[in-house]
């Protein structure tokens, strides 16, 4: 793999921008996908990753640029946006795709991989998810705080003859973590179950995660959401444990009282786009298309104000 883009320098983008940077051998082309300020900082001063333990490394890309119809086809490509920008990013992206373009997009959801597969037709196209906390915390600055950081992602459905030796290469040279899984869609249901229900319930509530759990009534709303998101996942064949749900909202307890999901923090600025389509929006979707009920999130999503982003999905 010589010329590997991330496309979305954000919290999850600038974490495997700087892992792949500190890491990257002579040859290889590491090319960024930012905007605004971000960007600008970056061309200045470079990217500045700072590590759980506060140690911070200054990658200077091969390119970092907001206009992905520049790089030409792309070996690797790490798709980092929000959920509410993920159309119009694989729209932008097709130039950079061929046929042998490998296409990992780290997005939360549980339909991302079938979202991007709507628009790009061409390339190697990995579900997979990642499990971190990190975000800018100012232009050209983005701290991982917490979480592994470690990629879950398999084989492409139907294209169980594609060889990640390259793709696992490029992750162990750059110390991130991974689970290569022959079938990674548990993995990322089990995520969904945890994320969509609490951004949901903190999103409408706005207390943090620990605020929910203490609240019997916003704790059974999550609970709700969850044992409706692993209803529509089994009645879609994905193989998820019997406790599933259980283990999803105990998950939270693991968190500090006082942690914000990304949801609840996108809501706290009025008119700001958010991930609320991505989580409601799909859960209520998924559930006509499977026959599943979905009164809670159906209850719950009708509190979450449109995103400026998805008003005509609403």
């Amino acid at each position: 793999m010589k010329r590997i883009v991330v496309f979305g320098l954000g919290g999850i983008g600038g974490y495997i921008g700087g892992k792949l940077g500190a890491a990257t051998a002579s040859g290889i082309e590491l090319i960024f996908i930012a905007r605004g300020e971000h960007l600008r900082a970056i061309h200045e001063r470079g990217l500045r990753y700072k590590n759980p333990g506060g140690e911070e490394i200054t990658v200077r890309p091969f390119l970092a640029t907001d206009n992905p119809s520049e790089i030409g086809k792309a070996d690797m490509i790490f798709l980092c946006v929000k959920g509410y920008d993920l159309r119009h990013a694989c729209e932008a992206a097709s130039s950079m795709v061929g046929p042998e373009t490998v296409f990992l997009p780290l997005l939360n959801g549980a339909d991302i991989y079938e979202r991007v597969r709507s628009v790009i037709p061409e390339g190697i196209v990995l579900p997979g998810c990642i499990y971190i906390s990190s975000s800018i915390t100012e232009p050209g600055v983005v701290f991982h705080s917490g979480g592994k950081g470690n990629i879950v992602c398999g084989p492409e459905p139907g294209r169980k003859d594609f060889n990640p030796a390259h793709l696992l290469n490029l992750l162990d040279n750059a110390a991130i973590p991974y689970e290569w899984l022959e079938d990674p869609m548990a993995a990322i249901w089990t995520k969904y179950i945890f994320i969509a229900p609490y951004g949901l319930v903190t999103g409408i509530s706005q207390k943090t995660i620990g605020g929910v759990i203490a609240d019997p009534s916003l704790a059974a709303l999550v609970q709700g959401i969850q044992r409706e998101i692993v209803a529509i996942a089994r009645a879609k064949g994905i193989r998820l444990p019997e406790d599933a749900t259980e283990k999803a909202f105990e998950s939270g307890k693991a968190f500090p009282f006082e942690t914000k999901t990304s949801l609840q923090r996108d809501l706290e600025v009025p008119g700001k786009p958010h991930e609320g389509d991505i989580f409601g929006g799909s859960i209520l979707r998924m559930g006509k298309e499977t026959g599943v009920p979905t009164p809670v999130t159906d209850e719950v999503y009708r509190q979450i104000p449109p995103s400026p982003a998805d008003r005509e999905s609403r």
